[in-house]
């Protein structure tokens, strides 16, 4: 009996004195996983909604003619010069007499100074004078008076540029101004009713969202339609545009440095040339 005791008391001595396990405390989950960084959000000041041209690819670049005006070509063959009106001299070259009317690339040879031109307004033949359709002022010379209510007019004065539709006759003086028609683009938006059936070389003269003035020719020809719709489009973006002469009329050329070699489309003899020149040049 004290021999069971005596052994039952040794299994309990012996159970108490073990060590046991080493256990691993569970890992604190703040040292596995780093906090959480919230985002901040910082306000965005609001802004103007701005006008927003449709999409087209941009693969082409622009060639800098001088400070404040650039040329490119498109690859779907429009040639387009633009300029910010306050850094740009305007010329205007005209002849009434028809015998003598001249290719856009020989009205740029008579201007060796001159770094681009285009073709103008309308014109038509008054007693066997040519006549500039609508307005045409450079420097507050009226070459030409408005044709009110008609078409829509390109005005340069005091360094900005603006489209004006249907002009009145008393319009103030100005640096520069040139009628066309139709409206082509109004504050962007393809203007109503535009011709989808007639297909010719196009000119037309813009304004931008960033008050730039663009020329654009289309040598190609198409609708006065698809032309509006064109203008539009990211790449030109235009919001506001009138047509000018086209047809054999179309041309735009110029040059990387006075009297060079020219570059662009050439038109069939015309009487009116507007040029482009730097403002350092007299």
């Amino acid at each position: 009996m004290l021999r069971s005791l005596a052994a039952a008391l040794f299994l309990v001595l012996l159970t108490a004195c073990t060590v046991p396990a080493e256990i691993t405390p569970a890992p604190n989950i703040d040292t596995v996983l780093p906090p959480v960084q919230l985002a901040t959000f910082t306000p965005v000041a609001e802004q103007s909604p701005a006008v927003i041209a449709s999409v087209a690819p941009v693969s082409h670049f622009w060639q800098l003619l001088f400070p404040g005006a650039e040329v490119t070509r498109t690859d779907d063959g429009l040639t387009v010069l633009r300029h910010a009106p306050n850094l740009v001299r305007y010329g205007v070259l005209f002849e009434g007499n028809p015998d003598n009317a001249r290719f856009l690339s020989q009205w740029l040879d008579e201007a060796p100074q001159a770094m681009a031109g285009v073709n103008c307004g309308f014109y038509w033949d008054h007693e066997g004078e040519y006549l500039h359709m609508g307005l045409l002022e450079l420097n507050g010379q009226r070459l030409a008076p408005v044709r009110a209510k008609w078409g829509a007019a390109l005005i340069v004065r005091d360094g900005k540029a603006r489209i004006v539709r249907k002009p009145k006759k008393t319009i103030p003086p100005m640096t520069f101004g040139i009628q066309g028609w139709p409206t082509l683009l109004w504050r962007g938006a393809v203007v109503a009713e535009l011709d989808e059936t007639d297909v010719a070389r196009r000119t037309a003269v813009g304004v931008d969202a960033s008050g730039r003035v663009l020329w654009v020719v289309d040598p190609q020809g198409g609708t006065l339609r698809a032309f509006a719709e064109r203008l539009q489009q990211q790449d030109i973006g235009l919001v506001d545009a009138v047509n000018l002469d086209g047809g054999a009329s179309t041309g735009l050329r110029w040059r990387e440095e006075p009297g060079g070699p020219q570059s662009g489309v050439d038109s069939m003899p015309i009487p009116c040339v507007v040029t482009f020149s730097p403002l350092s040049v007299p």
